[in-house]
């Protein structure tokens, strides 16, 4: 018999259930809540962070738009607001990083040309030509039509010493853009340093309309000064150097332009009485005139004026570091140890240091470093690693005094640090004028080890260890490149050379004469084109490249192998070469 218990437990689970059931269902809501709210707080974090840090850039505030942008990269890591922050920031102090942050927003927003435009403008700074080359290379007709784009074409081109090619693009810019008087002024500018006569005549009278434009007003003045200072019409110079410092907008510089128009007229000593009564208010600007007077010959002028500055001025940096030019202009070692020993730079003092040790060494007999010159050297490298960015400002110091190993050695110090960028090319330059091939490929491997995305330096490590070594890292890093970037000449040459020093120098030139015929009258590819057409037994064909590849600036290694290709060709019976 059915008593109805059944359905009396039946209803208490099911009331159980509805329980338990509401229970979750708020437990759920509550966990829906907590969640959209962290959700919601998650995207108002965002948005604040990113309008605090357009805020901080607006009011150019560096460090606190840094520093925001940073928090914004931990929550969202692909922050175009915060990218585009770091990246302004990093060019706008010189630090190469800014390449990344281009690379990086050009990558979050692939099919925005501008983009594409900053980051080869990016590139072009940080002296990689040939990566702004390509990006340009990439950008749609319509991009390639804008003014940026002609703009960045010009100035690869006037890098490269073409310019024709050069005012092709200027000119196109400037059509591209006829509201922009700026771009018509770098016209201007290209054409006054053309060798025909009546281009410059023209080129002169339209900067003489631009000078009338209030947005180009002082870079034309600025222009047409100097302009007629280098064709030395003196009259000229000095009234177009009148009408500058007039401008309320004209600077101390243009102050020294106006007291270099005047130099060997009877208004000299009025125009330099000018500028140092503006310059004595400054540290800035009396170092400035110091330094520019140490340069143009006057340094026994510029001693006299700095020591007799007011104390206030004349101990504020830079203007003792400059007055110690003044002295080692002079080769006054003496008067220059007595300006320095003993006294205190605060934060400067790795730099007083330096120039005390400068001093005793100049004092040992034949100049040659003491053992208490080298041990202040030591002194000073050591308060300037307190102060990374003073190594940099000691490295320059030992460079323009001409202690090779000092400021080798002291770059090195950096270029081994975070702060690389400014060394890196600074060893460069050192190694590039004492043709140290071995020195060149060291600074590229640092720099590759530093960016491993760098291109430039990852061929140089390539063809550099090619010529040295012909090791098989360096063949693996050329095919490398020009697997991933078969249309770059540059790279096509580096794997080029790699297939020769591999024995197979029939792939190798079937390589490089995919490449068209200007591509091959480059002059440094020429060269190589002409040593792997030697050593192919092709001695007809590389004849006519014979001339694009003297015009080569080669190192070492590159110009024996140049030699001894030439050898080769005189040999076979080139009298049209004999005769040169």
């Amino acid at each position: 018999m059915n008593d109805g218990s059944g359905h009396v437990r039946a209803l208490e689970r099911q009331d159980t259930l509805l329980k338990w059931g509401r229970r979750l269902g708020g437990f759920a809501l509550c966990a829906a809540l907590v969640f959209g709210s962290l959700h919601l707080y998650d995207g108002w974090r965002r948005q604040h962070l990113a309008a605090q840090t357009a805020q901080f850039i607006a009011r150019g505030d560096i460090a606190s738009a840094v520093l925001t942008a940073r928090r914004l990269l931990e929550f969202d890591p692909d922050s175009l607001v915060a990218s585009r922050a770091m990246a302004e920031m990093a060019e706008q102090s010189g630090r190469p990083e800014a390449l990344e942050w281009r690379r990086k927003i050009a990558r979050l927003e692939p099919r925005r040309p501008d983009n594409q435009i900053l980051l080869a403008r990016c590139a072009l700074r940080f002296a990689h030509a040939e990566m702004a080359e390509r990006i340009l290379d990439s950008l749609p007709p319509a991009a390639q039509a804008g003014s940026d784009y002609h703009q960045l074409r010009g100035t690869i081109a006037l890098a490269r010493q073409d310019k024709a090619e050069a005012e092709t693009h200027f000119a196109a810019a400037a059509l591209a853009a006829p509201a922009n008087p700026q771009l018509e002024l770098n016209l201007v500018l290209l054409r006054l340093t053309s060798a025909d006569r009546d281009v410059v005549h023209q080129a002169r009278q339209k900067l003489v309309a631009l000078a009338e434009n209030p947005a180009v007003r002082l870079e034309a003045l600025r222009t047409l000064t100097a302009e007629a200072l280098a064709r030395s019409d003196r009259p000229a110079a000095q009234d177009w150097a009148r009408q500058l410092n007039a401008q309320p907008a004209a600077t101390f510089s243009d102050s020294l332009l106006n007291f270099q128009a005047a130099e060997g007229t009877p208004s000299a000593e009025s125009a330099l009485a000018t500028a140092q009564k503006r310059a004595a208010a400054a540290p800035a600007e009396a170092a400035q005139l110091i330094t520019w007077l140490n340069r143009h010959d006057m340094a026994r002028i510029a001693a006299e004026w700095g020591v007799a500055l007011p104390r206030e001025i004349r101990e504020l940096q830079p203007v003792p570091l400059a007055i110690a030019e003044s002295f080692s202009f002079l080769q006054n070692w003496t008067a220059l140890r007595a300006w320095v020993e003993g006294k205190n730079w605060g934060s400067c003092e790795s730099l007083r240091l330096a120039v005390e040790s400068h001093a005793l060494r100049r004092l040992s007999p034949a100049g040659e470093p003491s053992m208490e010159s080298q041990v202040v050297w030591r002194a000073a490298l050591t308060a300037a690693q307190a102060r990374p960015e003073q190594l940099g400002v000691v490295a320059q110091l030992a460079e323009g005094w001409g202690y090779e190993a000092q400021a080798e050695s002291t770059w090195w110090l950096i270029a081994n640090s975070q702060n690389t960028g400014s060394a890196l090319s600074a060893l460069q330059r050192f190694y590039q004028k004492k043709q140290d091939t071995h020195g060149l490929w060291r600074v590229a491997k640092r720099a590759l080890e530093l960016n491993p995305g760098d291109l430039v330096a990852a061929n140089n490590c390539a063809s550099l260890g090619l010529l040295l070594s012909g090791d098989n890292t360096s063949r693996r890093l050329a095919l490398k490149l020009h697997s991933d970037y078969p249309a770059n000449r540059a790279f096509t040459a580096t794997y080029a050379y790699a297939l020769q020093t591999e024995g197979r120098g029939a792939e190798a030139l079937q390589l490089l004469e995919r490449l068209k015929e200007e591509e091959l009258q480059y002059p440094s590819i020429a060269a190589y084109y002409v040593v792997i057409l030697v050593e192919n037994g092709k001695l007809e064909r590389a004849r006519p490249f014979l001339a694009h590849a003297k015009r080569a600036t080669l190192l070492p290694e590159e110009q024996a192998l140049l030699r001894a290709a030439t050898q080769k060709l005189l040999a076979g019976s080139a009298p049209e070469l004999a005769t040169k």
